[in-house]
């Protein structure tokens, strides 16, 4: 992004962008004088959202200013670039990429013989004609490579063209010499300004520098060409949905303006695969309340449900409009046949398929130091803790998309898309949520070189446990209404259309095979109008997971009519989380001084207000400000006695730990300003940082070091820069949704740190010098250790688990199945024996807040294990 207005710029780019995501603004050096390429330079600027510990919210900070020349020179030695290193980071994919061995060793075998192919077709035209230099041939082989990443295909490229070439050298001998192919030239196009540089050090480590030119530019870039056109174009422009990165115009466009006619395009083709899934039931300890018909696995994850919620929160309408019909995520209106729009969420789908695949963080049994448990809440507890949120196929996999990307702009479908008709045959009855797709790739024509993203341990004969990785998953297209049933039955086909357009994949099902209200449709066309037929994304799934915990809003409702009623009805209470949850509750409740202070910059504000005018008819204050911008004035009753939070924030949606320490600034800053009374109410009272020692093998492989003992890929790419820019999963955290993900405890959950929030400071878990610890309980290799958030808040007496000083808390935990987790990595793994076990061994860990003087990280874990 380039500007003469660098306030313009950095405010267009931080605008959508959110936390743990790095914003890159280049500002143009062009002076507008004669002076030379050095002194104009331009200058980048990476922006890094931070938590504001005065204030609380986010601050964007300058994390690095670097200068690089318009022309390719690159930089050669590994001195820390904060723009690569916070791009792998956001990226998380990149590290795991690299690290998928098997896609490494296809596209290997795949451009080695492409490289051969065409050394030995150039050659063998060269040498039938006395004018080679005349025809559109000559002795170099050009390569376009769309996508460097680490570089890694454009070397592979440039080595076996280079091999190929010394092979006829070695076979023919010097007779034909000189017309045989000399040469080799890799043209490969970044995007990325830092993946640009981080793919220049590793050519450079390489020493295929000057054989391969990086361009900082899209390949569709209208001002970027090639100066004869590519006999080998390479790319994996791939993602889980497979055409979300752009892979059809990209290919359209290089054969249009890149490719000679015979040029050999490596992927050749792609599959997708569709088999047709319901949801399976959920209990009370995925937080559902049984009384909703309409919850299960795959609901949850669009909503959230209506009446669920109202019973949960004491009667808000979660809804736009005053007839409960509209949901915040999910169809809007009647379905129709042909209606293609629906949920997609990527998600590791073996995990839904395995009842069994993984063991639930916590059980709810425990004890924070001097918080606890109730001994009434053990006899409750002490039962199984069923937290898999599951689906079941319905179908065998079938085929419904076919791309063809080697055989010419001819064969590709055209830009708007194209609709396909297919029948499905159901091998069980049930009712049909949705479709799970992934697809496959022929790399080559070889038997071997085809490349599957299938679930893990389903739909194949043979053990796949080894194809594991977590840069590719599968798809769930979910059809988005909860209150329609598809019926199948088994043995019987199903109508679907399949459709795709340049950047997405999309399902529907025949009109005949609904029901609603429990009433079969005829099948007949209607006419709806257009807000019928689109679906309503006010919010994320990853959102509506969390507002379909219904046991998490009960346990909001019950603090905040404890507190109400120790505080009084007339009590000021001020939500600090967006969207308002706590204030609609409260209101709900009788609130009659409300107070909601949404911080987003996006459109939360507004379907905050929406909800509560308009779905509710409830009158209470919403500002769309800034914490420290507010004064008394803003607050109803001027002071607040309550304040309230989920918490949740839209810029840091997804990282719960932050969202817990953004409550505790916010907090700490309006009660330093008089915004909050100093002997105030908190919900939630308190913040558990809480921490689970685990063996992660998996997730430890494919974060960890790329290539082997000597940083090699399949032996001969050298990935040292990438290591020193990416092996750093050890220093900061990945979020992730980790019921998704194998892994096995290895200790007790154990407290790590306090966020006091009614007493503003923050507590270390342990007792010696700040370090907590936990007691090893299994046997086993720690490779990490998942942080999770279980919060405090102060409820009646009937209603509480904990106890501490005469109050009594329930807990509100992050650890489940509708919340991500926090996972960090170990630098290197420690085994664990029964011996170690039985001895009492320990792990510890040690969190710091506040403690960086540059202020980019929030935090920091010091984790170890003591035999």
């Amino acid at each position: 992004m380039s500007s003469s207005d660098p306030q313009e710029i950095i405010a267009q780019a931080i605008q959508s962008a959110r936390y743990n995501e790095a914003v890159v603004v280049t500002i143009n050096g062009d002076d507008g004088t004669d002076n030379n390429d050095e002194q104009q330079q331009t200058r980048e600027i990476v922006l890094v959202a931070c938590l504001d510990t005065e204030n609380g919210g986010i601050i964007w900070k300058d994390a690095a200013t670097s200068s690089s020349s318009t022309s390719t020179t690159s930089t050669t030695t590994n001195t820390d670039d904060v723009g690569i290193v916070r791009h792998l980071r956001t990226k998380r994919w990149a590290l795991p990429m690299l690290n998928d061995h098997r896609r490494n060793e296809m596209y290997n075998t795949a451009i080695r013989s492409a490289c051969q192919q065409k050394v030995a077709e150039k050659n063998n035209r060269n040498n039938q004609t006395d004018d080679y230099s005349s025809s559109n041939d000559d002795n170099v082989v050009r390569i376009l490579d769309i996508g460097s990443g680490s570089g890694l295909l454009a070397m592979m490229g440039a080595k076996y063209t280079l091999d190929a070439i010394q092979e006829e050298k070695d076979d023919k001998g010097t007779s034909t010499m000189n017309k045989n192919v000399k040469d080799v030239r890799v043209t490969s196009v970044e995007m990325a300004s830092a993946m640009a540089r981080l793919a220049r050090m590793t050519i450079k480590a390489n020493d295929l520098d000057n054989h391969i030119e990086v361009v900082e530019k899209h390949s569709m870039d209208e001002n970027f060409s090639l100066d004869q056109k590519a006999d080998i174009c390479t790319s994996e422009l791939l993602e889980s949905g497979l055409l979300g990165e752009g892979v059809l115009p990209s290919i359209r466009d290089a054969w249009t303006r890149h490719l000679k006619e015979d040029a050999v395009v490596i992927p050749h083709r792609a599959r997708v695969f569709a088999v047709l899934v319901e949801g399976l039931p959920l209990d009370d300890s995925n937080g559902v309340d049984k009384t909703t018909e309409n919850r299960h696995a795959a609901t949850d994850f669009f909503g959230p449900d209506l009446e669920s919620f109202r019973q949960a929160s004491g009667g808000v309408c979660l809804s736009t409009s005053p007839n409960n019909g509209s949901p915040l995520l999910g169809r809007q209106g009647q379905s129709r046949e042909g209606a293609t729009e629906g949920i997609l969420v990527s998600l590791h789908a073996s995990s839904l398929l395995d009842a069994n695949y993984n063991e639930p963080l916590s059980d709810g049994l425990t004890e924070y130091n001097d918080y606890k448990l109730i001994p009434q809440t053990l006899k409750e507890k002490e039962r199984p803790q069923k937290q898999h949120r599951g689906i079941r196929a319905l179908s065998q996999p079938q085929t419904v998309l076919d791309f063809d990307f080697a055989s010419g702009l001819e064969a590709l479908p055209p830009p708007a898309g194209e609709s396909f008709s297919k029948q499905i045959m159901a091998t069980s009855d049930g009712n049909c949520n949705g479709v799970l797709f992934w697809w496959e790739l022929d790399l080559g024509d070889s038997a071997n070189s085809t490349y599957s993203t299938k679930p893990i341990g389903f739909f194949s004969d043979s053990d796949d446990s080894k194809n594991w990785q977590d840069h590719w998953q599968q798809n769930l297209f979910l059809f988005g209404d909860a209150q329609v049933v598809r019926k199948v039955t088994g043995g019987h086909p199903v109508d679907i259309t399949v459709s795709h357009d340049d950047t997405s994949i999309s399902f529907a099902m025949s009109d005949h095979d609904l029901i609603e209200g429990g009433i079969a449709r005829p099948n007949q066309r209607r006419r709806l109008n257009h807000e019928e037929l689109t679906i309503c994304r006010s919010i994320s799934s990853t959102r509506a997971l969390q507002l379909n915990d219904t046991s998490r809003i009960r346990t909001l409702r019950e603090a905040i009519q404890y507190a109400l009623e120790t505080k009084g009805m007339d009590a000021p209470l001020l939500d600090l989380s967006d969207m308002g949850i706590c204030a609609l509750i409260a209101a709900a409740a009788g609130a009659t001084r409300v107070t909601s202070l949404e911080s987003s910059s996006g459109g939360i504000p507004t379907l905050a207000a929406t909800i509560a005018q308009i779905g509710n008819n409830f009158d209470f204050q919403i500002i769309q400000a800034q914490a420290e911008h507010i004064t008394n004035a803003y607050i109803l009753g001027e002071t607040a006695d309550i304040v309230a939070a989920e918490p949740y924030f839209e810029m840091l949606e997804g990282w719960s730990l932050q969202e817990a320490l953004n409550y505790f600034y916010l907090v700490r800053s309006m009660k330093q300003r008089g915004l909050i009374s100093l002997t105030s109410i908190s919900i939630p009272s308190v913040a558990i940082i809480m921490a689970v020692a685990v063996e992660c093998d998996d997730f430890f492989q494919a974060y960890g070091q790329v290539g082997d003992s000597e940083e090699k890929i399949l032996g001969c790419f050298d990935h040292n820069p990438v290591n020193f820019f990416g092996d750093r999963y050890s220093n900061y955290d990945v979020s992730l949704r980790v019921s998704e993900y194998k892994y096995k405890a290895l200790s007790d959950p154990f407290c790590v740190a306090k966020l006091l929030y009614d007493e503003v400071k923050i507590e270390a878990g342990g007792e010696k010098d700040g370090w907590a610890s936990g007691k090893i309980t299994r046997p086993g290799n720690c490779q990490g250790a998942i942080f999770y958030l279980d919060y405090l808040c102060c409820v009646p007496k009937e209603k509480g688990t904990h106890q501490k000083d005469g109050m009594h808390y329930a807990t509100v935990t992050t650890s489940s199945a509708s919340h991500r987790q926090i996972v960090r990595k170990l630098q290197s793994s420690t085994v664990i024996t029964e011996a170690d076990v039985q001895k009492g061994t320990k792990c510890f860990c040690k969190a710091s807040f506040e403690d960086d003087i540059n202020g980019i990280e929030d935090h920091s874990f010091t984790f170890k294990i003591e035999k």
